[in-house]
């Protein structure tokens, strides 16, 4: 599986170096889920699903730039690849 992590909030600084370091923060009500709960996340489509209680839970949208950070393992990663289209 890939890490991501799951919390109420976040501050700004956390969250945004989380998605540079290519690990999604996701802000959920964490009270509705126990330790040992299966999850299953869609970063696309912006569901965390508890496959341990089946339900579902819709978290905040994330942006297509970030989506597309965390599809190449993180900033570094995306700058190698895409740097050139990005700073011209």
């Amino acid at each position: 599986g890939v890490p991501v992590v799951l919390a109420k909030s976040f501050a700004r600084i956390f969250y945004r170096n989380a998605f540079n370091i290519g690990m999604p923060a996701l802000t959920l009500d964490t009270d509705q889920i126990a330790q040992g709960d299966e999850l299953e996340v869609d970063l696309k489509r912006s569901l965390v699903r508890d496959l341990t209680k089946g339900k579902e839970f819709r978290v905040g949208a994330i942006p297509e730039v970030m989506l597309a950070i965390l599809g190449e393992g993180g900033i570094v990663e995306f700058v190698r690849k895409h740097g050139d289209l990005v700073f011209r």
